[in-house]
């Protein structure tokens, strides 16, 4: 059994899930229609927050935090695999990928319930999912290139996308930053930014899957061994 197209899976998953619950939500009047990549939209949770819809973001959410969980596992073994030492960095990593994952579990489990506890923890797992996630990207991103540079088979299409991705995701970031410290009308733009760095945020993995291709990598789950 391969595991190749976990990568693929962790990417489009959400991607076509989260969009799907939207225009499910705006079609049954629970959200107006909008453009979620502009101003004065909605945000990711709001298009999950009611039934029917928030059965399809569950279903959506959770697998794809187990599948984080294994595709950070499986990115720390191809770095490995293409050269990468299984130093400090490659370690980190796959921590901040674990909790990232655990993040988005906490977040997508509780979508929905009322109370101030629950808004916490919502707000607590989505940080973890956001932060953690871009951070092991980009140490992801550092450790292909090292490899690459090392004689690892990764094409530069392939690593310009992981620089490029990486960097959009830090840009936005910024700005969303300097916006929500200077400007009193952020929150017209914060769903807008939210949107964003999540789609740029799964773009990352396709890059990574594109990688593995070029590189040969299997991800194979072997049982050996003889029955009593």
């Amino acid at each position: 059994m391969t595991f190749n197209a976990i990568p693929l899976l962790t990417a489009l998953l959400p991607a076509v899930g989260v969009h799907a619950c939207y225009v499910i939500a705006a079609s049954l009047g629970h959200l107006s229609w909008c453009v979620p990549y502009f101003a004065d939209c909605v945000s990711i949770s709001a298009a999950g927050r009611h039934p029917p819809e928030s059965i399809v973001f569950r279903a959506t959410v959770i697998p794809t935090a187990v599948l984080m969980v294994i595709y950070w596992k499986l990115s720390y073994e191809w770095l490995k695999a293409i050269g990468r030492p299984a130093g400090r960095r490659g370690r980190a990593m796959l921590t901040l990928g674990v909790v990232a994952g655990a993040g988005l579990f906490a977040y997508g489990s509780i979508l929905g319930e009322v109370g101030d506890l629950y808004k916490l923890q919502r707000r607590v797992g989505m940080t973890l999912f956001y932060v953690f996630t871009v951070l092991a990207q980009a140490l992801l991103t550092v450790e292909a290139w090292a490899a690459a540079r090392g004689g690892a088979r990764v094409s530069a299409p392939a690593l310009n996308a992981l620089v490029v991705v990486s960097g959009a995701v830090g840009v936005l970031g910024l700005l969303s930053f300097l916006s929500w410290a200077f400007h009193d009308d952020y929150r017209r733009y914060e769903d807008a930014f939210e949107w964003t760095v999540t789609l740029l945020i799964l773009l990352h993995p396709l890059a990574v899957w594109a990688a593995w291709r070029e590189t040969g990598f299997k991800a194979r789950l072997d049982v050996s061994g003889e029955w009593p």
